[in-house]
């Protein structure tokens, strides 16, 4: 047992000796300021969505993807939000699944920040306001956002309908891990 826990201490301090080097993947990255700048010492974008539905417009982008909904994105970046939707939906019941492609662009829309692909759900509930939610991957991060590159994002809301079949307009939520 005295062995044992003597093996434990040697490769505990062996692994903060060599661990713990500039070289080491394991050390932050620090810039000029001295702060840290790697992705893993940044924190979560946590941010709130306002979104009217569009699709009934038809807009297209080259994929062939319809842009489904547009809105301002707030908290932690603030621009405007755009999901485009891959078509077919699937249909299951009250549950319809989709495919989207996020994009946040800066205010006047002149400027990509964050783009990335998700999968996700929309309950419609008969009467009431639909919820919905994806998981996805950041694919495209420009200027101060490129840390944020490959994480995970998780985007939820709800919206109403203007008539059966018709959407309307709604909120959520929209973060960046």
């Amino acid at each position: 047992m005295k062995a044992l826990l003597i093996m434990f201490l040697i490769i505990g301090t062996s692994l903060l000796f060599f661990g713990c080097s500039d070289e080491s993947a394991l050390a932050p990255e620090l810039g000029q300021s001295g702060q840290v700048t790697n992705s893993l010492a940044k924190k979560p974008i946590s941010d709130s969505t306002i979104y009217d539905f569009v699709g009934h417009l038809g807009i297209l982008d080259p994929q062939g993807r319809l842009l489904g909904w547009i809105g301002t994105i707030s908290g932690d970046i603030n621009g405007v939000i755009k999901w485009w939707m891959v078509p077919p939906m699937s249909y299951t019941g009250q549950a319809s699944h989709y495919e989207d492609r996020f994009e946040i662009w800066n205010a006047d829309t002149t400027e990509l920040l964050l783009a990335g692909d998700e999968a996700g759900t929309t309950t419609a509930r008969h009467g009431k306001n639909s919820n919905w939610r994806t998981n996805g991957t950041v694919t495209e991060a420009y200027g101060e956002f490129e840390d944020w590159l490959g994480r995970n994002n998780h985007a939820e809301g709800h919206f109403t309908w203007a008539a059966p079949g018709l959407p309307d307009h709604g909120t959520g939520t929209f973060r960046i891990n």
